[in-house]
C-alpha cells in the first residue's frame, strides 16, 4: 500500500504560519514512526492516482486547492472553518464564494476528516454538513524545540539582536479579527508594560488589517512600547518565549491555539480567553483566562503576571510545563496513522 502526504504548505506562504509547523512537525513525527505501508512525501497534486492514500494536510475555505476528480482515497486535515462561524468578519467575495462552493463538492469524495480540536470538529460537522462520524479531532502540540533555556548567553544574544526589553508581553500570530488584536493593543495602553509581537503579516503594512493595527498604536500613543520583529525563526522564537513575562492570546475564536501550547512548554505563564479550543487545552491551574471582549479584562490578567513573585512563577511554570507534555507529535503521528491504516484497510 502506498500513502502520500502533501508537504506542498512548506513552499508556500502557510509555512510561516500554524499550517507550516504542522505539516512540517508531523512529517518529522511520521518519518520516525514504523510503519506498515510505504509513505511519501510529494510537493505537488499530480499523479495521485499512483496512490492509494493522499493526505492534505490543509484545506482552504475561500481557495480553490482540492481536487475534485480523482479516485485516491484522501483525508483532509481542516484547522478551523473560522470564517465560516463569523461570516461578517471574514468577506468572501464573489471569487471566494466559487471557490467555496468547489471546495465543498471535492469535500464530498474525501474519506475522513482530521481537526485540531473538539470546537472545530463541531464546527466542520455544522458549517460544511460532513458527516461527524467521519471526523477525528487530534490535538496539536509544540514542537520538541519548545523547552525551557538555562543558558543565559543564549538568551542575552536574542535579547541584543531583537533590542528587548526587560520585562514584556509576548503575541505570537496573524492579524485576523479573531485573534482580537485590537483588544491586546487597547490592553497594553492601559498595562503600560511593553509588548513583543512576533508574527509575519505584522509587519506587511500593506495588509489592510495591519494598516488598522499601525493606525490604532499611534491613536493609543502606546508606538514606544510596540515591538513588532515580524517572522522569526523558531529557535529564535523559543528564546523569546522563555524571556517572555506572560504570552497573551486573547482570541475571540481559535481553532486550536499553538502559541498557548509552545509557551506552556517554555514555562512562562499565559493571558488567553476561556473560549473555543483554548478550553480544551489550558486548565485553571495553566492559564490566566480573561475576557476577551473587554480590553480591562485582558489588562488586569496581565498585570497580574507581572506582579508574580518569584516561587509562584516557578511553581506555574512547573504546571505549565506538565500540561504541555500531554501534546507530542509521536501521539500525533500514532494516531494520524491509524487513520491511514482503518482507510485502507477499508
Amino acid at each position: 500500500m502506498r500513502v502520500a502526504f502533501d508537504i506542498s504548505p512548506l513552499k508556500t506562504g502557510h509555512n510561516y504560519r500554524g499550517i507550516g509547523s504542522y505539516t512540517e512537525n508531523l512529517q518529522r513525527a511520521l518519518e520516525a514512526r514504523n510503519k506498515p505501508f510505504e509513505l511519501e512525501f510529494i510537493e505537488t497534486q499530480k499523479d495521485l492516482e499512483k496512490f492509494d492514500l493522499v493526505h492534505h494536510p490543509f484545506f482552504d475555505i475561500f481557495f480553490h486547492t482540492l481536487p475534485i476528480n480523482t479516485k485516491t482515497k484522501r483525508i483532509i486535515t481542516i484547522h478551523d472553518v473560522i470564517p465560516l462561524v463569523f461570516p461578517s468578519h471574514f468577506p468572501s467575495g464573489i471569487r471566494g464564494n466559487l471557490s467555496f462552493f468547489l471546495q465543498r463538492m471535492a469535500l464530498r469524495r474525501v474519506e475522513w476528516i482530521i481537526s485540531d480540536s473538539n470546537a472545530s470538529k463541531n464546527d466542520i460537522a455544522d458549517k460544511l454538513n460532513y458527516p461527524e462520524a467521519k471526523i477525528t479531532s487530534i490535538h496539536l502540540a509544540a514542537s520538541k524545540s519548545f523547552k525551557k533555556i538555562t543558558n543565559s548567553k543564549q538568551l542575552q544574544k536574542i535579547i541584543k539582536k531583537y533590542s528587548l526589553p526587560t520585562g514584556f508581553a509576548l503575541y505570537v500570530g496573524d492579524v485576523n479579527w479573531n485573534k482580537n488584536v485590537e483588544g491586546l493593543l487597547r490592553a497594553i495602553a492601559i498595562t503600560k508594560s511593553p509588548i513583543v509581537m512576533v508574527g509575519k503579516a505584522l509587519k506587511e503594512d500593506a495588509l489592510n488589517q495591519t494598516k488598522e493595527l499601525n493606525g490604532l498604536i499611534k491613536k493609543l500613543d502606546i508606538q514606544e512600547m510596540v515591538i513588532k520583529t515580524g517572522y522569526v525563526p523558531e529557535e529564535d522564537l523559543v528564546a523569546i518565549y522563555n524571556l517572555a513575562t506572560a504570552t497573551v492570546l486573547p482570541s475571540y475564536y481559535e481553532g486550536f491555539g499553538l502559541p498557548v501550547i509552545e509557551s506552556m512548554a517554555t514555562g512562562t505563564p499565559v493571558v488567553c480567553s476561556n473560549n473555543s479550543s483554548l478550553s480544551e487545552i489550558t486548565t485553571a491551574e495553566t492559564a490566566f483566562y480573561c475576557d476577551p471582549e473587554n480590553p480591562s479584562s485582558i489588562a488586569s490578567k496581565i498585570i497580574e503576571v507581572f506582579k508574580m513573585k518569584k516561587l509562584q512563577r516557578e511553581e506555574i511554570s512547573e504546571k505549565l510545563q506538565k500540561q504541555a507534555s500531554k501534546f507530542n507529535w509521536d501521539t500525533i503521528a500514532s494516531q494520524t496513522i491509524d487513520i491511514y491504516q482503518k482507510l485502507l484497510e477499508k
